[in-house]
């Protein structure tokens, strides 16, 4: 394996992208097959990349909530079936509009907005398909990623600011399709945490700790950012882009975090490289992690990584990702025509708002963890380092 172009290409993605620093490691059958970091984590103080950076990982945080609920799903906690009010009293009868769906603007939050859009009641009254533990993994419940909605701002007024809190107040969002008919990037997974905590007894940050951090030797995987001061040191400063394609450093902050209590299981971690290619590994290996730990089944792996959007939810997601279906909580490669992609069918993964990439390959226990610290990216930066390495590999 030749990986000289994979340190070419991410040397051009901070000189030419302007992408203040990189890192990205690459695992094939639990063994480290690569890692490069380039560039600065902070640029304004002339700190250069040590490979020991923590980051936020905004929404790669949803794979780790997702294989956190189909862990409580192989113990026989719930159905992917079952209504979300069977756990959750308050999403019984939900309000919804019969206003168009807009999709644009989950293609803005991906890149790395905190905009969600807002809809108003109608006199359409109420959903007539309850929300399933099914539409919360595919996005297929009708939710929004407002995070700015009145129902969220009341709560945190009247002192609410627990996760269970704050999920039981997106209840109030008016749902801008029946669920399971359509797909929308939205606050689902934040739900998927509440769910967590109901089924497990535990606090989401507990439960992942205990189940997926400690066990796989994720040291530095933690919600919010961190109050201690080694860690807070070893923060990557965070840039956005301007409209002239620039990085400017921005504050450092994590708005999914609706407060200092609520843990975001949609976007509220923070990690590094190492500890997330160790998880992403374990994923690529049938669940297994290379220190031997049991971390899921094979068959939910092969679950999650299957597409489960109906036709209509499929045309929706490829305003996101071209070729891709939507699994449990992940995309899934489903047609490399369209794509362009030279990963295999069944390839999966997610990224984050800063522009972090995850990708698993079961069909050749491969997986790319890449971290960057930068707001309103580019998308092609991933489908470029994907192909590259797959052309170093061969």
């Amino acid at each position: 394996m030749d990986f000289s172009k994979l340190n070419d290409y991410l040397d051009r993605v901070v000189n030419e992208y302007d992408v203040p620093g990189v890192d990205c490691i690459v695992y094939k059958g639990h063994e480290m097959i690569y890692r490069y970091y380039t560039g600065m984590s902070d640029r304004e103080n002339s700190k250069p990349m040590n490979g020991n950076e923590i980051y936020m990982i905004f929404s790669m945080t949803k794979m780790l909530t997702c294989v956190s609920a189909l862990q409580l799903m192989e113990k026989g906690r719930f159905l992917l079936s079952d209504p979300v009010s069977k756990y959750l009293p308050e999403y019984e009868k939900m309000r919804i509009t019969s206003d168009n769906l807009n999709n644009d603007n989950a293609a803005a939050i991906t890149s790395g907005s905190t905009k969600g859009e807002s809809i108003g009641a109608t006199a359409d009254g109420y959903a007539e398909n309850q929300i399933t533990i099914k539409d919360l993994f595919t996005m297929g419940a009708g939710l929004d990623y407002d995070l700015q909605a009145k129902g969220i701002k009341e709560a945190l007024a009247r002192g609410k600011t627990s996760t269970r809190d704050l999920v039981g107040a997106i209840a109030e969002t008016v749902l801008g399709f029946e669920p399971g008919t359509r797909y929308r990037y939205s606050l689902c997974h934040d739900v998927l945490g509440a769910l967590i905590e109901v089924w497990s007894g535990q606090k989401l940050g507990d439960y992942m700790s205990e189940n997926i951090f400690k066990p796989l030797g994720m040291n530095d995987t933690f919600f919010g950012i961190p109050k201690d001061e080694e860690r807070l040191s070893r923060m990557a400063a965070l840039y956005r882009f301007d409209e002239d394609r620039k990085a400017q450093q921005t504050q450092l902050a994590c708005p999914y975090n609706l407060s200092d209590k609520y843990e975001s299981g949609g976007a509220g971690l923070a990690s590094c490289t190492a500890d997330y290619a160790v998880f992403i590994d374990a994923l690529a290996n049938g669940g297994v992690g290379k220190n031997g730990y049991r971390l899921l089944s094979s068959a939910s792996v092969e679950l999650m990584a299957e597409n489960h959007l109906n036709p209509q939810q499929y045309e929706d997601f490829q305003t996101l990702r071209k070729g891709y279906g939507y699994g449990l909580g992940v995309r899934t490669h489903m047609d490399r025509s369209i794509s362009g992609s030279l990963s295999p069918v069944g390839e999966f993964g997610w990224d984050g708002a800063a522009g972090a990439f995850a990708m698993v390959d079961p069909k050749n226990q491969l997986s790319i963890s890449y971290f960057q610290h930068v707001h309103n990216w580019d998308i092609r930066v991933h489908y470029e380092l994907r192909n590259i390495v797959y052309s170093c590999i061969e």
